[in-house]
């Protein structure tokens, strides 16, 4: 009777094997499909794609796929470079995909290639291919810029980015920066057909704080006839005498001009209607690649060269 009892669990343990891989290949099937006429969507768009053959991975917990060698760039030549990534269904909810970062990891752009260390990063995004959620934990990229932590979710052409601790070459650091935009049309195959057709980028929200010191702005931004960034907007900055000290130290404004500008931003501080700190609100321009503040230059911005 043992003997017979045991044959029908080691029947019911085979049965219970194969259905679980039936499960698990058609889930990771699927998953190879979509991948597929995501890759053709793309590519239509204009986007340059390329990637090893996939394996399939996760057997018998997960339904995945392994991807080696993945090169993905947009129309507008900004892009990624993984050496190794795993695209996996969400338990929890099948219309979503869960990516896994292994190895090397770079963001390809219009100056070449810059690499991106980081201690954790996710990302999670939708399988109708319209939005997601990235979140990491002490990115370094390029050496140049680090970030404590970050979180962005965008949807279709919409972006919303949250980050602590961001501190970047050239600029002062930043506790908290919090930043809300959106294109106002797709990506096009080329950066002259989208201004062309209309194209802009508009920050509805740009904050910024370190310390005292709170920055918020708004702006439009389209490209000119030299396909280089133009637009106006609006810079409200609480603070405004530190600010002059960290942008002194960070050799934006030289020291000999520090005094006079405190002394010009104490001046122009009003207090808001809503009450609090005294804020100095003031107009923001780009035109041919100079920013300006308050119609005085400030820096000139390096030329863009699209491919």
């Amino acid at each position: 009777m043992a003997k017979k009892w045991l044959a029908v669990l080691v029947v019911l343990i085979a049965l219970a094997g194969g259905g679980a891989y039936f499960v698990w290949h058609e889930a990771t099937a699927r998953l190879e499909v979509e991948l597929a006429r995501w890759t053709r969507a793309r590519t239509a768009e204009g986007w340059r794609i390329t990637h090893a053959p996939p394996i399939h991975t996760g057997f018998p917990f997960s339904a995945g796929l392994r991807l080696d060698q993945l090169r993905a760039e947009s129309p507008m030549g900004l892009g990624w470079q993984a050496e190794r990534l795993t695209l996996a269904l969400v338990p929890q909810d099948i219309r979503q995909l869960r990516v896994v970062f292994g190895g090397a990891q770079a963001l390809s752009h219009l100056n070449g290639i810059t690499p991106v260390e980081y201690r954790s990063l996710g990302l999670r995004v939708r399988l109708d291919g319209r939005g997601g959620t990235l979140e990491g934990e002490q990115l370094r990229i390029g050496g140049l810029t680090d970030i404590g932590e970050v979180s962005a979710e965008f949807f279709g052409t919409a972006v919303n980015i949250r980050a602590n601790r961001f501190v970047t070459q050239g600029l002062p650091g930043f506790d908290t920066v919090q930043v809300t935009g959106r294109l106002t049309r797709p990506p096009e195959a080329t950066v002259a057909a989208w201004r062309d057709a209309g194209g802009a980028v508009s920050l509805e929200r740009g904050e910024f704080r370190t310390g005292e010191v709170v920055a918020n702005m708004s702006a439009t931004l389209t490209l000119d006839a030299e396909l280089q960034p133009e637009g106006r907007g609006t810079l409200q900055l609480t603070g405004a005498a530190e600010a002059v000290t960290l942008l002194t130290q960070a050799g934006f404004i030289a020291p000999t001009q520090a005094p006079m500008l405190r002394t010009v931003v104490s001046l122009a501080g009003r207090v808001p209607p809503e009450g609090g700190a005294p804020r100095v609100d003031v107009p923001v321009e780009l035109r041919h690649r100079r920013l300006s503040v308050a119609r005085l230059p400030v820096v000139m911005m390096p030329e863009i060269e699209w491919r």
